[in-house]
């Protein structure tokens, strides 16, 4: 079963001809560890903790069985072990940051007490006191014990976690992430990712790792997972041709109107399938829903683009595509329930490059618009080394397996073969859960291509993540959230526009699609010369909505 697993890994990945050792437990690299140098090769057995949430429901039981199912693993590759700690999903970043609270507590005790010391014996000094001096080894060598185990048999006994170690942990916000940074909390991981664990560059797309950086320097390593979707634009081929007009004519959703109409006027088949929102729109707002302030990001832009939030309806593209649903509507053109339509005229639908293979033979598939990688997609998920590590060198090389071994990371998502998950009795490519005693959540638990989607779902389903990935592009805005834009300062000024924007959008909504095209321009007018709007928009200003994008475009740059 494992090597037709790892068969499956490997087609699906198209990544390397063979796979790499992720490390051993010989390393004598040095690393650096809270401030202090650690050299490796003085360790021996090493017992690390891994912090990640879980659902409600799992049980201790489990959280213990899995533990030791992935204890067999890094005991026998790394001499390492594993203290798993699955805490409760909506209680994990308490848990977590209480954790590294308390650890940062007792060291700046110690840190008070080593200061102590060192002026009470510079005094005793001053008088001609002599003091034996007082040494504190940073990194002890560990004495491989042994004990006899209740079969009789002799095994390597593993160290206690000290009193202020922490070791590997999920991060789940950009917030949470800079925050870490900027109290050190986190172990950099540069030096490693380019030597004992570059293999991971190989095994996670090259975007999660190119921004994940804070000030130049890697603090954690994202989970490799598709993002978002892509919606196709789908046109019928059989109307096409039945209605006389050449595909190459219908490259856009703009272009395809007077289409959508002939197929209204001339067939039985519903002309659209819903109606549609324009393609590629950020709205800045509390949420990210519709505001009058907004940009779009086009297919072809990236990260380092320079585009600047504007007034929506200002936007021509905007404009015209909002004015065209109101006619398709207005036409009767638009599907009651778009969920009991078998076949129609053109339609958007999102999902996964798998589209192109169902609907291709009947209809013409387009993109759309393009995944887009947000700060949620890079940063939501993404494993950390604490600061105060018992070994960087130790917690990247089981952090690197479980980016690249389909057994460790099987384990850790869905727990033990034959208690909690077991081969498909039909299908041996799929796994079927037997047990609701381990529930965790695919993203957080590592890269999600070295396991299965989901029970009864093949690793061969893969495939249309990765190309997905590859249609993906990254937004300008990509880390310039709500909590950057929105401040103290101009808080108020938002919540005057989000009032303002439901009037608009209210009076809007009332307009016939003739209406809106000839009465569009004077809305913009008037919403030019909104005070809010117009604050937030003054490019002289402080702190508005401008001033605060032109500091992070040039930031960028």
């Amino acid at each position: 079963m494992k090597k037709r697993i790892l068969c499956l890994v490997l087609a699906a990945l198209t990544v390397v001809s063979c796979m790499v050792a992720a490390g051993c437990s010989a390393n004598k690299n040095e690393e650096v560890v809270n401030g202090s140098t650690t050299d490796d090769s003085a360790l021996t057995t090493v017992t690390l903790t891994l912090w990640i949430p879980t659902d409600k429901s799992t049980t201790e039981e489990a959280i213990l069985a899995v533990q030791e199912a992935i204890n067999k693993i890094t005991k026998a590759k790394f001499e390492t072990a594993i203290e798993l700690h699955a805490i409760p999903s909506d209680e994990y970043e308490a848990a977590v940051n209480a954790r590294i609270t308390e650890i940062e507590e007792k060291k700046a005790i110690e840190a008070e007490e080593a200061a102590r010391k060192k002026k009470e014996a510079k005094e005793l000094a001053a008088k001609g006191i002599t003091t034996e001096a007082v040494t504190t080894a940073v990194t002890e060598r560990v004495t491989e014990e042994t004990y006899i185990n209740d079969m009789g048999m002799t095994v390597v006994r593993y160290p206690e976690v000290e009193d202020t170690q922490m070791d590997i942990f999920l991060v789940r916000s950009y917030k949470d992430y800079t925050n870490y940074v900027e109290r050190k909390a986190l172990s950099a991981l540069d030096n490693i990712l380019n030597s004992t664990s570059k293999i991971l560059k190989q095994y996670i797309y090259p975007s999660f790792l190119d921004y994940v950086k804070v000030r130049g320097s890697t603090y954690a390593i994202p989970n490799n997972r598709p993002v978002g979707e892509v919606k196709y634009l789908l046109i019928n081929k059989r109307l096409v041709d039945e209605l006389y007009w050449n595909p190459d004519d219908l490259k856009t959703l703009l272009d395809c109107k007077q289409f959508i109409l002939d197929v209204k006027q001339y067939t039985d088949v519903t002309p659209l399938l819903s109606t549609v929102e324009n393609s590629g729109m950020v709205y800045f707002s509390e949420d990210g829903s519709f505001s009058l302030l907004g940009a779009r990001v086009k297919s072809f832009n990236g990260y380092s683009d320079a585009i600047e939030p504007t007034i929506i309806l200002g936007t021509q593209y905007f404009n015209d595509t909002y004015k065209m649903m109101k006619e398709m509507r207005e036409q009767g053109c638009v599907a009651a329930d778009p969920s009991t339509v078998t076949e129609f005229g053109v339609g958007v639908i999102a999902g996964s490059p798998k589209i192109e293979e169902e609907y291709g033979d009947d209809y013409y598939v387009r993109v759309y618009d393009n995944p887009t990688f947000t700060t949620e997609d890079i940063f939501g998920s993404m494993f950390a080394v604490s600061a105060y590590t018992k070994s960087l060198n130790r917690s990247m090389e089981v952090l690197t397996l479980l980016n690249t071994d389909t057994t460790l990371r099987t384990i850790l998502q869905y727990g033990v073969e034959d208690i909690h998950w077991k081969i498909n009795d039909d299908n041996p490519d799929v796994i079927d859960v037997i047990s609701s005693d381990y529930i965790m959540n695919l993203n957080e638990t590592g890269n999600v291509y070295m396991t299965y989607p989901a029970p009864g779902v093949s690793m061969d389903e893969w495939k249309y993540g990765k190309e997905q990935n590859l249609l993906s592009k990254v937004s300008p805005f990509l880390m310039f959230t709500p909590d950057v834009y929105i401040t103290e300062e101009n808080a108020a000024l938002y919540e005057q526009v989000k009032e303002y924007t439901k009037k608009i959008w209210e009076r809007m909504e009332a307009m016939t699609s003739v209406q809106y095209g000839s009465e569009s321009v004077f809305l913009m007018v008037e919403i030019k010369s909104n005070p809010a709007v117009a604050a937030l928009l003054d490019k002289e200003g402080e702190g508005t909505l401008w001033s605060l994008w032109d500091r992070y475009a040039r930031r960028k740059g």
